[in-house]
């Protein structure tokens, strides 16, 4: 079994009843269970517990815990435990202990706290691994396997210097590839012998902004260390194989995380799952490119594995969840793919890092909290969807390319601009659609693209020959494609492409950059139509776009000296038609340049601000999704919507009304 759509939706969270007495935990359960909860993630960090001494098992409270989950009708996702190491370990094998970038060996504390490349963490991991996995593999409320916890960080230590000169030389073959690759001539970092390369720290190539000298390097630790923790990652699952092939293997992913290319683990995750933490001040548009990111790495459902019932607690401030809002983000995921929801956590701890992080139960009178009618209206509500829906798939016509050595490779550029956010970048684009109405999947650079309408590559600022291959394919063929700014820079190497901005692809474009100018907050530039309509302002990055063939469909104002330069283009390609968008515009202008892309094609633009409607949908069955995103009421008209709302039992039709934070969600036959 691979997903979990054969059972009913997982509605629970973690559960960390080792941090309180035994005889508390039938009473939690008791509350729980009036709250319609109906699964428990378990033993994340008990590796303490379950070995204290080395090759010293003992599994009699774990036993304990499963069989009173079991006895009260409760699923479990058994984690492996493996996310923070134990005392022992650190003292007896020191060298299990990340160094960090700063050089420094780090001792026994916090998590993800192991060297990934560390043989002895290895074999002590598959050990453990392997002794739960024939523990518990049989038993009959199992679900799922939940492996380590949160993937992060990156290690520089002997043992990883030694892995990632093996690595190098795998890749490069020898040094005078390695020199060209990095381009290392520059400021004398040339390379004579395999053993002079260490990675880029703060004591070697990083400054103190974090970014380095030879990019390229950088990049390849980050390829070197993703692979690192993937192969961690894959020993567990092979541990937990040798003894389950029923039951789904995931780990909790971070959505946009930096350190980890989501993308090259995905095809190794048997169902994704990942933890959502919006800060208080985000909007409902940056929730919803996380979930649609997540859903991307495998164009399937996946699970809410965390979020919060109430306040996170790590934010420099931690609002509390409005009244209503903890179930408007529910069923927002669920929307966007999720087949399960799960929260951190399901009992607040008595002390620690967390105690002021938000739980299901919390101290004192938990049933009559807020928080625990919130939870309980939604596990009811959630107890009455068709199981149906998590057959259902996510339906969209666009496709945003996400990339993560793009994201390595324009974070860690020294300019155009001191300070520049390559997922706040792509939010830009991704918000314009979903402010449309228009759903969006998200992509790698590899995905089979047919079947899309538009395809866009925000500031994709690395491009290969398979991307390159794979956008002209999908042009000729039709399809509509924008890029932007700070798109097709380098090659894979992070060098720049010596034939100029945009060369593997400036035949499709129809155009060149030789400049870009970098502009303030303070210094907006008016972006206007050839026929002198203001279609609205810029800032940040702005390249002075040069026709090669393409359509000007806008241009800079006349208070800047290059206001005969494009800023938006269009090219006529075979079937297709590539757009560029060479200025980092407002929200008026991504609305004219949306409305500018999809001119032609079967989809529609909706002002959908404050709301959104997403759409699952099923061999027969479409489920549409309305959702307030705000706290207050409001009356939306939806051309053509109708159906039963499985709320509230009503039937319903274009108009809805929405209380504040409220959700609609309409099952209706397909055409």
């Amino acid at each position: 079994m691979n997903d979990l759509s054969e059972m009913s939706m997982l509605f629970g969270g973690d559960y960390n009843p080792e941090q309180w007495p035994e005889d508390s935990w039938q009473d939690d359960i008791d509350k729980l269970k009036r709250a319609d909860i109906n699964s428990a993630t378990i033993n994340v960090f008990s590796w303490a517990l379950l070995e204290p001494r080395e090759s010293k098992y003992d599994f009699t409270q774990l036993d304990r815990l499963f069989e009173l989950l079991e006895k009260n009708g409760i699923n479990v996702i058994l984690a492996t435990s493996t996310g923070a190491l134990p005392m022992w370990m650190s003292t007896k094998y020191p060298e299990v202990n990340r160094v960090n970038v700063e050089g420094v060996k780090q001792k026994q504390g916090k998590r993800h706290n192991a060297c990934p490349n560390s043989r002895i963490f290895q074999k002590l991991v598959r050990q453990l691994v392997e002794r739960i996995a024939e523990r518990y593999a049989k038993k009959g409320n199992l679900v799922a396997w939940h492996v380590s916890n949160e993937y992060e960080g990156y290690c520089y230590c002997n043992k990883c210097v030694e892995e990632f000169r093996r690595w190098l030389q795998n890749k490069y073959k020898n040094l005078p590839n390695l020199n060209q690759g990095w381009n290392s001539n520059f400021w004398s970092h040339t390379i004579n012998d395999w053993n002079e390369i260490i990675p880029p720290m703060l004591t070697t190539d990083l400054f103190s902004n974090g970014k380095s000298v030879l990019s390229g390097a950088e990049i390849d630790y980050r390829r070197f260390q993703s692979e690192s923790l993937l192969k961690n990652f894959m020993l567990e699952k092979e541990a937990i194989k040798k003894f389950d092939r029923n039951h789904p293997v995931t780990t909790n992913f971070m959505g946009s995380k930096k350190d980890i290319d989501y993308f090259k683990w995905a095809p190794h995750i048997d169902i994704i799952s990942w933890d959502s933490y919006p800060m208080p001040d985000d909007k409902a548009s940056k929730s919803a490119m996380e979930h649609d990111l997540m859903r991307g790495l495998k164009q399937k459902p996946f699970i809410l594995m965390e979020q919060t019932p109430n306040q996170q607690n790590w934010y420099p401030f931690n609002k509390l969840k409005q009244p209503n809002e903890m179930r408007m983000l529910s069923y927002q995921a669920l929307a966007h793919g999720a087949n399960g929801i799960n929260f951190f956590q399901l009992k607040q701890s008595r002390s620690g890092a967390e105690k002021f992080h938000g739980a299901v139960l919390t101290v004192g009178d938990a049933v009559n909290s807020r928080t625990y009618r919130e939870v309980q209206k939604l596990g009811k509500e959630l107890a009455s969807l068709p199981t149906d829906l998590q057959d259902s798939k996510f339906k969209a016509e666009v496709a945003i390319v996400f990339d993560w050595e793009s994201y390595w490779g324009l974070e860690n550029s020294i300019g155009p601009l001191e300070e520049l956010s390559y997922v706040d970048e792509v939010q830009r684009f991704y918000k314009a659609f979903y402010d449309s109405g228009i759903s969006v999947d998200f992509v790698s650079k590899t995905t089979n693209l047919e079947g899309y309408t538009v395809v866009v590559a925000p500031v994709l600022y690395m491009w290969n020959d398979e991307f390159v291959a794979n956008i002209t394919k999908y042009v000729k063929s039709g399809g509509r494609f924008l890029t932007t700014y700070l798109s097709g820079i380098a090659n894979e190497n992070d060098q720049i492409f010596v034939e100029g901005y945009l060369s593997p692809l400036q035949k499709l474009l129809g155009i060149k950059i030789d400049e870009r100018d970098a502009r303030s907050e303070n210094e907006a530039i008016n972006i206007v139509s050839n026929k002198g309509r203001l279609l609205g302002k810029a800032t940040g990055v702005c390249d002075l776009v040069i026709s090669q063939g393409a359509k000007s469909v806008a241009h800079y104002g006349k208070e800047v000296f290059y206001s005969d330069c494009s800023a938006i283009t269009v090219n006529d390609f075979e079937k297709g038609k590539a757009f560029y968008c060479g200025a980092g515009l407002d929200t008026t202008g991504m609305k004219n340049l949306i409305q500018q892309l999809v001119d032609g094609t079967s989809l529609d633009v909706v002002n959908s601000v404050n709301f959104e409607v997403s759409t699952r949908i099923s061999n027969n069955k479409k489920y549409t999704f309305i959702i307030n995103t705000i706290d207050q009421t409001q009356d939306v008209k939806i051309s053509g919507i109708k159906g039963v709302d499985l709320l509230s039992n009503k039937e319903l039709c274009e108009k809805i009304h929405l209380e504040p934070f409220g959700t609609v969600i309409l099952k209706s036959e397909i055409d």
